[in-house]
């Protein structure tokens, strides 16, 4: 079998190999998530350029490959397509065998590291709370903890890839912010509250990852990261129907000077934020939360400028604020609306590349469905409490839509689906 599965590795054509053996520094049996594995490709460096197609793009067609050629295996499955992956055991054998061999990683199950010699990536997957530091940490480039790590060791001078997501650490360490060379920073569901000033000393930032975390709000010095690409940062509050079960995190300072962001989720709306949006130009995510009525204009401008935009989440400030958007990109594939709606929009039945919709607690008193029944592409329909009428029709139409949640709808008596509407369903 070991052979066969070398054969196969052997097989994989160059720019494959280190997509393959980084997925080793995943735990054994790990749900290792598309949109993470994504984001570590792209900050080690790789996926390769190619004209016309984004990075994300290069890279999703990487792991759709090593699926294909049963290196890796599928896991979950959603509206938008592959949601996770896990990696054999035995073929994750093969990789970690191959990453020593080669240099590439490793992987710590205990205090002591063995292999000290020459480490470039290295993943912490243990319950001591502590590792002790050796010689080789110097040269390493990648950093990943699973587990219960609370102090990390010294000696990260080339560090480019730090991932803690999980990790049960309480502050940010001072010793963060000399990694200069830092490209990825993931903090997604730590203990941290704060973000020091320093932060802004990492220049070469691209990738900031603080989701679910303590942080509420970003210090002034995060428009120091001129390179900074994504920025992820919304909190959910658990109250998965309910209106507020986003929170967005506050800005301390205009983020207008960061002029290369891809995506920005979930900022809140406060002072000029929205007004300097516009300048974000490369903008293919983004995510405001309490969006008032007098944002209206500035909203409008900005999402004008957005060429690029493909995914927009808005969430009004309270559950009686209206929300105003009389123009959207044209390329949206995702619309995520939270907060009343006088009427449906002009513009959403329009939107041909539409996949999702997401409607939360829009009390429309007219029937949405007639609108975007059309829509050639939509795959996945949310309706949380978004029709106060007494009747829904799903007429003809509806042709590609595989996923339907209806939810809190507070007068409604009957829902009819007319022959040849939702095929797929």
């Amino acid at each position: 079998m070991s052979s066969i599965l070398l054969l196969s590795f052997n097989n994989l054509p160059n720019r494959l190999k280190p997509c393959f053996l980084y997925c080793a520094l995943f735990p054994e049996d790990y749900l290792i998530k598309r949109k993470r594995l994504i984001r570590l490709w792209i900050a080690e460096g790789f996926v390769e350029p190619i004209d016309g197609i984004t990075p994300k793009e290069v890279a999703e067609g990487y792991l759709v490959e090593l699926i294909v050629r049963s290196m890796l295996q599928v896991e979950k499955h959603g509206a938008g397509g592959l949601r996770a992956c896990k990696m054999h055991d035995l073929v994750r054998e093969l990789a970690l065998s191959i990453s020593k061999k080669e240099k590439f990683g490793a992987t710590c199950v205990s205090r002591e590291i063995v292999d000290k010699a020459e480490i470039r990536r290295l993943s912490i997957q243990t319950t001591e709370r502590e590792i002790n530091s050796c010689t080789g940490m110097s040269e390493l480039r990648s950093f990943l903890v699973f587990g219960a790590l609370e102090k990390l060791p010294s000696g990260f001078e080339l560090l480019r890839v730090l991932d803690l997501q999980d990790a049960p650490i309480d502050r940010f360490l001072d010793e963060l912010v000399y990694l200069f060379n830092l490209r990825y920073l993931n903090l997604k569901r730590t203990l941290i509250d704060e973000l020091p000033e320093s932060i802004g000393r990492l220049r070469n930032l691209q990738t900031l990852i603080i989701s679910n975390s303590k942080i509420k709000a970003l210090p002034k010095a995060i428009s120091k990261l001129v390179n900074l690409r994504h920025l992820i940062m919304f909190r959910y509050t658990g109250d998965h129907y309910g209106f507020i079960y986003l929170n967005g995190t506050k800005a301390a300072s205009d983020l207008s000077k960061l002029q290369k962001p891809q995506v920005l989720h979930s900022v809140e709306s406060e002072g000029k934020i929205i007004k300097g949006i516009r300048n974000m130009t490369q903008l293919t995510s983004l995510g405001i939360t309490n969006v008032k009525a007098s944002d209206e204009m500035d909203l409008c401008d900005s999402l004008q400028k957005l060429e690029l935009l493909h995914n927009l989440f808005l969430m009004a400030g309270d559950e009686e604020e209206f929300l105003q958007v009389n123009l959207t990109p044209p390329d949206l594939q995702i619309v995520n609306v939270t907060g009343k709606l006088e009427k449906v929009p002009l513009w959403l039945g329009s939107l041909h590349n539409l996949t999702r919709i997401y409607l939360r607690w829009s009390r429309l008193e007219e029937d949405v469905l007639p609108h975007i029944q059309a829509l050639p592409n939509l795959e996945r329909l949310s309706l949380i409490n978004a029709y106060v009428g007494e009747k829904l029709c799903f007429s003809r139409g509806f042709i590609k839509l595989k996923h339907l949640r209806l939810f809190k709808f507070p007068l409604l008596d009957s829902i009819a689906i007319e022959k040849g509407a939702m095929p797929n369903l």
